[in-house]
């Protein structure tokens, strides 16, 4: 089985293209849950827009079953990993793997993308586009989607430029889950929905985990959804993943201290713990990675007037300061994932 080969003298990404038609499997990739999920692994992903690094050297691996969460800021990678992934962009080198192998028209039809806008579809009605999809993809599945466009309330009726942002996200899923696929990829799916919108599709995602075992790659800006169906959680920043944890831990292993009683000049002991520091006030917040004790110790044994109070996180907490550190931090001190 050949790999998804992205040479920079080819030009083209191996493997599911008319030069190759078949994708390499992950061979390290194990399984975690019983289903048809597809493992994937990419290495050493780059790829560049002129003088803009899009991704740099990125490698990710998702076992079958596993569903991970992609968090970064605007721009950080995440629709051109995407993208490369199913083919609408080509990096200039690195690899694209799979397990099982499978050529490009078998990739497609296994993997289902839910882009964050459908502006191809504006002119046609929701049923025409559906019935579009149904026309492409090989293992569309009838009663499946008439199930999914009940579920979300989906009128064939509408043009889709008529419908509303969360109605076209509705109309997305549809689109892109209606053929069961064992590979899920979403961008943004749910920026800008509704409550309601949003508690039907999490609904729908954890029954296809539940039912098929399908592996998922999510990208989100709705941190809090990450941890209703996520296994594990990578940030992205300028085309790398510079850190990436398990759901459990990202909010057991992070703690906020709120420090007051220390000089207006004080700075926190200087540890790789110690993901943020702001000022807030006269206090001082520090984001902790791991154990906060060893922290908390420095700062009172150099400080014996301070004041520590140790504040638990939401899963939205423990990532926004991340990313908040990420904006804070110069490019060339932020952490490489190696």
């Amino acid at each position: 089985m050949n790999a998804l080969d992205a040479e920079p003298s080819s030009g083209s990404l191996e493997g599911p293209t008319a030069s190759d038609d078949s994708i390499s499997p992950a061979r390290d990739a194990e399984a975690t849950v019983s289903g048809t999920g597809i493992a994937l692994r990419c290495s050493g992903l780059s790829l560049r827009f002129g003088k803009v690094c899009a991704l740099d050297g990125l490698d990710l691996t998702l076992a079958p079953g596993e569903c991970v969460g992609v968090v970064g800021r605007n721009g950080a990678g995440k629709s051109t990993l995407f993208r490369s992934i199913i083919g609408a962009e080509t990096p200039d080198s690195g690899r694209i793997e799979t397990t099982p192998a499978m050529t490009r028209v078998e990739f497609l039809a296994r993997t289902g993308f839910v882009p964050d806008a459908l502006a191809i579809y504006d002119w046609m009605k929701a049923g025409q586009a559906i019935d579009f999809m149904a026309s492409l993809q090989p293992r569309f599945d009838q009663a499946w989607s008439i199930e999914l466009q009940s579920v979300l309330g989906i009128d064939r009726a509408a043009r889709v430029r008529d419908l509303s942002r969360g109605m076209q996200a509705r109309l997305a899923f549809v689109l892109g889950l209606s053929h069961r696929p064992d590979l899920v990829l979403l961008d943004e799916p749910l920026l800008g929905v509704d409550a309601v919108t949003h508690d039907a599709v999490l609904e729908v995602l954890a029954r296809m985990r539940a039912v098929q075992g399908c592996t998922m790659l999510i990208a989100s800006h709705q941190l809090g959804d990450l941890a209703r169906i996520s296994d594990r959680v990578v940030f992205l920043d300028r085309g790398r993943i510079v850190e990436e944890c398990q759901i459990d831990e990202l909010v057991t292993g992070t703690h906020r201290l709120i420090v007051s009683g220390v000089a207006d000049d004080w700075s926190p002991p200087r540890s790789s713990a110690v993901i943020l520091a702001r000022c807030q006030g006269s206090a001082h917040i520090l984001t902790i990675r791991g154990d906060p004790a060893p922290i908390q110790g420095a700062i009172v044994a150099a400080n014996p007037a301070a004041r520590i109070e140790q504040v638990a996180l939401s899963i939205h907490e423990a990532c926004a300061d991340r990313l908040r550190a990420l904006e804070v931090a110069p490019c060339t001190e932020r952490p490489r994932m190696d």
